[in-house]
């Protein structure tokens, strides 16, 4: 019961105060009852396990794939991460991740990619997916402006890693209306995204104040002379809440859908 108590990672004080009360309220089945809990954790997180496992087998049986055996730097945050995931979009996210992984050379992301769905909401987990789409659409777009442009040279012929991650840029009020968010929580949301890479915020712009420039030179003595000079320059810097995907962001993405 003190080991489950403690994996709660709570100050001390409390867990103290914590276990002396549940342990009077259980009495002499404190042993009981901590082992009931443990074993139910146990078996939630091989039943998500299992569920995931088997539709990963599935997916790869169908497109004719074999998995290769993963390194443990890979397997053990795999296996403890997405065994705690219950809900049926993410575990579906996690059977396209771990079904990519096994299929593809080693790259040295698996890791980062298992720690990055393992942080998601179920919630900013659709954010992206709406933000990728977005991206998609606008890439798309502007790839046909490129090819109808008036200016485009004879015989030129576009791509679409023509149109850059940067040159593309998502509105944040698009994510708002969207999910019908507060000012407030778009930007917690996006907030999370941007830390953990998958999005980077619009460069400030910065805008430079007409200021003035004066110089006086005073010859009042043969053998010195003086320069005075008044520089009066004003920056001003305006933030966006707007962003771009970036490289990691469009590669996450595209990780956790089936292939």
């Amino acid at each position: 019961m003190k080991e489950i108590i403690e994996g709660l990672n709570l100050p001390k004080q409390i867990l103290d105060k914590t276990e002396k009360f549940v342990s009077k309220l259980f009495g002499a089945s404190i042993k009981e009852w901590g082992e009931l809990f443990a074993d139910n954790v146990r078996f939630r997180r091989v039943k998500n396990q299992i569920k995931i496992f088997n539709k990963t087998r599935e997916l790869l049986d169908k497109n004719g794939l074999e998995p290769r055996e993963l390194n443990l730097k890979t397997l053990v945050p795999l296996i403890e991460k997405s065994s705690i995931e219950e809900e049926e979009e993410l575990q579906d996210k996690w059977v396209n991740l771990i079904a990519n992984i096994a299929t593809t050379a080693e790259n040295g992301l698996e890791p980062r990619l298992i720690n990055t769905l393992s942080s998601l909401s179920s919630l900013e987990a659709k954010i992206l997916d709406f933000i990728h789409e977005e991206f998609y659409v606008k890439r798309q777009l502007e790839l046909a402006r490129l090819m109808n442009s008036p200016y485009k040279r004879e015989g030129k012929t576009y791509r679409e890693e023509d149109v850059k991650l940067n040159d593309v840029t998502i509105l944040s009020s698009a994510v708002k209306k969207n999910f019908n968010l507060s000012e407030e929580f778009t930007k917690i949301y996006i907030d999370n995204l941007e830390s953990l890479g998958l999005l980077r915020y619009e460069e400030p712009e910065i805008e430079i104040d007409n200021g003035s420039t004066s110089a006086d030179l005073n010859k009042e003595e043969k053998e010195e002379e003086s320069v005075e000079l008044d520089l009066d320059i004003t920056a001003f810097y305006q933030s966006s809440d707007d962003f771009h995907l970036t490289a990691f962001g469009n590669y996450f993405v595209n990780q956790c859908k089936s292939k």
